[in-house]
Order: C-alpha cells, then sequence, then structure tokens
C-alpha cells in the first residue's frame, strides 16, 4: 500500500525479507522495480520505494492517506485489500471485507517442541497488539491494506489465524495506532525505528510489580525499586508487563516520560529518561546518522542484540557503544572494533549517541578515545 508521496509502499517485512530482488505491479498496469529502504523486525514493517531508472518515467502512485486504529470499536466494518494467491496480475488489488471481531489480540510465540525455547526472537505481534477481523484472507493477502469506511489506512494484514487448508475466516492485522503511525512515518525516511526501554525484569508471573532493576539503566536513574508496581505511563493504565512493554515502546529513545508508581500503598510519579531497546534480527535503515572519522556509535544498551550481548538487567556502564566501522576508514586503522565501548572523547566522559557527537564536532587531528580496552587514537 503506498503511503508516501516519493511513491514509498509499506508492507510486511516477512513478505520481503531475504528477497534478492522486488517487482511491484501497480494500478493502470504499472510494473517496476523497487528495493527495501527500511525495515523493522520486531514491528514486522518495512517499506519499500521505486528504483529509479534512466530513461523510464517514474511510477504514477498516490498515497492512502493513514487512519487511526485507536478509534475503531468491536463491530467496526473494514475493507481488506490484498493479493490471494499472487492472482492480481493486472495490478489490482483483491478486495474482502467484514467487521472488527476484537482488539489487542497476540500471535503464540514459535516455541520448539523439543527444548520448549523460542524459535524466533519476540515481536510486537506476539504481545496483545493486534486487529482480529473476521474478513477472509488467503495465502497472500501479508502486507495488504485494513481500510476503514473513510478509505483511511487502519492496518496491515500479518497473517491468517486457520490451519492450513481450512477455510480461513479470521485474521489478524498490524494496527495504525500511535505506534504504528510512528513507525510508518520513520521507516519512510529510510529511518531505523527506535523504542524505549526502562530497564526493569517484571515478577515472575509478568504482572506491573517489578523484580529486578537494571543498574546504571533509566529505572535506576529514575529512582524505580523492586516491589514497585508501575501503574501507569504518561497517563496510559498499565495492569501488567505487556501493557507496560507497549506503553513504553510507543516512545523513543531519549524521550522523557512520567511513570505513576505504587510505592507501599503510596502513588508517586517519576520522570524517566528512556534508553534504546536492542532489536533482535536484521534492522534495515538506508538513512544513516553521518559517521564520524568512519566510526558510528549507539547506546549502549544496544549490547543485547550481539550474538554474545548483555542481559537487559545487567549493570549498563556509561558511554557509548561502537556500532559500525567502515572500511580503510581512520577509525578502522586505529583498531577500533564493532561493540567496543568508549567512555570518553579526550577527558570528556559520554553517555549517549548525541553526547558523543557534540564532543567530537569540531575536534581537528589525532583525538584519543578512552575505551573500554584501553585509549585508542584515532587521526
Amino acid at each position: 500500500m503506498v503511503v508516501g508521496d516519493e511513491g514509498q509502499i509499506l508492507t510486511a517485512f516477512h513478505v520481503v525479507k531475504g528477497a534478492r530482488g522486488l517487482i511491484v505491479r501497480a494500478t493502470d498496469r504499472q510494473v517496476f522495480e523497487a528495493e527495501v529502504i527500511a525495515a523493522d523486525p520486531r514491528s514486522d514493517l518495512a517499506v519499500i520505494a521505486p528504483i529509479s531508472t534512466p530513461g523510464l518515467e517514474k511510477p504514477k502512485l498516490k498515497p492512502i492517506p493513514l487512519g487511526d486504529a485507536g478509534a475503531l470499536r468491536k463491530g467496526s466494518f473494514l475493507v481488506v485489500l490484498g493479493n490471494p494467491f499472487n492472482a492480481a496480475r493486472d495490478g489490482k488489488a483483491s478486495a474482502s471485507w467484514g467487521i472488527l471481531s476484537n482488539v489487542s489480540r497476540r500471535i503464540d510465540q514459535d516455541i520448539d517442541d523439543v527444548s520448549f525455547t523460542r524459535r524466533a526472537p519476540l515481536q510486537l505481534p506476539n504481545y496483545p497488539t493486534l486487529l482480529q477481523l473476521d474478513a477472509k484472507l488467503n495465502l497472500g493477502m501479508s502486507g495488504g491494506a485494513v481500510v476503514n469506511m473513510k478509505g483511511e489506512l487502519v492496518g496491515l494484514t500479518t497473517m491468517a489465524s486457520s490451519p492450513a487448508g481450512f477455510d480461513a475466516m479470521a485474521g489478524y492485522a498490524i494496527p495504525m495506532d500511535r505506534m504504528g503511525r510512528r513507525a510508518v512515518e520513520t521507516l519512510k525516511k529510510g529511518k531505523e525505528i527506535e523504542y524505549g526501554l526502562l530497564g526493569v525484569r517484571p515478577h515472575l508471573q509478568s504482572t506491573n510489580r517489578v523484580e529486578t532493576v537494571a543498574p546504571n539503566s533509566p529505572a535506576a536513574l529514575g529512582d524505580l525499586q523492586r516491589n514497585d508496581e508501575i501503574i501507569g505511563v504518561n497517563g496510559t493504565p498499565v495492569f501488567d508487563f505487556d501493557s507496560l512493554i507497549l506503553a513504553i515502546g510507543a516512545y523513543s529513545v531519549g524521550d522523557s516520560i512520567r511513570l505513576l508508581v505504587r510505592r507501599d500503598g503510596q502513588e508517586i510519579e517519576k520522570p524517566i529518561v528512556l534508553a534504546k531497546f536492542p532489536v533482535d534480527g536484521e534492522v534495515i535503515a538506508t538513512t544513516q546518522p553521518p559517521a564520524w572519522r568512519g566510526l558510528r556509535v549507539d547506546y549502549l544498551s544496544t549490547l543485547n542484540a550481539r550474538p554474545a550481548g548483555i542481559d537487559l538487567v545487567d549493570a549498563l556502564p556509561a558511554g557509548v557503544v561502537v556500532r559500525e566501522i567502515e572500511p580503510d576508514s581512520p577509525a578502522a586503522r586505529a583498531g577500533l572494533k564493532k561493540w567496543q565501548i568508549i567512555r570518553q572523547v579526550g577527558d570528556q566522559p559520554v553517555v549517549d549517541p548525541a553526547q558523543f557527537a557534540k564532543a567530537v564536532a569540531d575536534l581537528n587531528g589525532p583525538v584519543t578515545l578512552l575505551t573500554d580496552q584501553g585509549p585508542i587514537v584515532v587521526r
């Protein structure tokens, strides 16, 4: 579904993941090549865009307006567009219709039958986020538009709920609510979606009671304590750990939020500045922040995304982590490696990418970076 003035097309990430090439068939029998400009494995959303070809006219595509899935109610009439069984060779999507059966549904985690471990990282569809539809969804409908009676995009189909070989009478869709619209606007720009991180582990029963607070995390810096009950995020009620994850995930790294906490029978408000949630899986972002001497850094909390990452409740030291080293750059020649921790630029401590960028902005000549493996001079 077209969502941008430059022809950006929203789809489900699992539809285009790993594709060697993309061919798009649009209305008026337009056929063109496209590429993934941004994708987020946590939300299972991706945006693709037409590839400019010299001598060929740009495809004529009209974006659909985004609606607000938060305004939907059970029983709302919806239209679902898609390409079942790859039948739409003329670029005209097939339509199905039905009602919104329910909201805040989830897809069960993919659990190994022998080891009882997850086969894949948790995604937002594994939390109670999805719209449940009674519109008929067949193979090939993933990434299709869910449209309200105003012609606005309010969801993106992600999977059917019926077992293979049975009549598919229900399906699920990723909602275009506050979190969904933020994701789309970010992906349209080719940027990475950054989710907020609090830094707590819940009680064993996944309630809203805090079991562990990570040292040096936003929660620790905001004075959250073990056995605190988190009952609200910026006015949004929190009932369990799932609702806390979703409430925090609606905000980005660096955002300031207000937590309503119940402690010893008293309700208190705690201001928190969020760190960055480490997303598992392949993140695609073609619009990157500028590199400094071939070096890009990220929040320390993203260390959990590496193969042998820290636990979210392990102590987070102060500093930034090396995210990317460009080949044959000054940073590469200095011996910097991915996942190293930079604590200081010269004698100036840095705790986030913004501070690092400010610290190196006007520096010339050799610069000493204090890392977890000792000082390194970048020339």
